[in-house]
C-alpha cells in the first residue's frame, strides 16, 4: 500500500460494500502482508492477488468489478485462515464483489468462466485442481471440503448440465 498516498485513499466503494455486508468493514485492518496470496492456490494458477484487490476497494476503484481477478478466487478460504488479522473474510468479499459485478451488468467473461468450470470438471472427474499438482496430494478432509464448496456452488449442476450438452451435440452430429 506503500504506492499510494492518503490522496489516493476515496472511502464511498468501501462504505458501500460495508453498507452491504457488515463484515467487509474488516478489511480495513489489511497490513498488506501477502500471507494471503502466499498461501493461495488461486495465485499460483492465475494473476488472483487479494492484497491488490483489498487496495483497489480500499482506494475507491470500481474497476475492480470488471477485473477478471474476481472469478479466479476458489472460495477455499485459505487465505482466512493464514491471514494475522481478525476477521479479516475475503472470501465473503469476493462473493460481495460478485455480486456487485453482476448487479451492474458485468458479471464473468466467457474466458473466465469456462476456466472455472474446467478447473472445477477436472476436481470432479480426477480429485485435482490443476493439471500438474503443486505438491502432494490433497487430504480426504480438504476434499470433502472442496466438495463442499463444488455444491455450494452449484459446481456439479453445471458440470452436469455441461455433459448433457455435449451428448446432444454428439447425437446430433452422429444423426447427420
Amino acid at each position: 500500500m506503500a504506492d499510494h498516498t492518503e490522496a489516493d485513499w476515496n472511502w464511498a466503494f468501501y462504505k458501500e460494500l460495508v453498507e452491504d455486508v457488515d463484515e467487509n468493514r474488516n478489511i480495513i485492518q489489511c497490513i498488506s502482508c501477502g500471507k494471503c496470496v502466499g498461501d493461495c492456490p488461486a495465485a499460483k494458477v492465475s494473476t488472483f492477488n487479494s492484497r491488490k484487490i483489498i487496495q483497489k476497494v480500499l482506494r475507491g476503484d470500481k474497476c475492480v468489478l470488471k477485473d477478471s481477478d474476481i472469478w479466479h478466487c476458489y472460495l477455499c478460504e485459505r487465505c482466512k485462515r493464514v491471514c494475522p488479522k481478525e476477521n479479516i473474510n475475503i472470501p465473503l468479499l469476493i462473493i460481495n464483489l460478485r455480486n456487485e459485478s453482476f448487479k451492474r451488468g458485468y458479471g464473468p467473461r466467457y474466458t473466465d468462466l469456462r476456466k472455472y468450470v474446467e478447473m472445477s470438471e477436472r476436481f470432479l472427474t480426477k480429485g485435482t485442481v490443476l493439471e500438474e499438482p503443486l505438491g502432494e496430494n490433497l487430504p480426504q478432509e480438504r476434499i470433502d471440503e472442496l466438495n463442499i464448496i463444488c455444491d455450494f456452488a452449484r459446481i456439479k449442476y453445471v458440470f452436469k448440465a455441461s455433459k448433457e450438452k455435449q451428448k446432444l451435440k454428439r447425437k446430433k452430429s452422429e444423426g447427420k
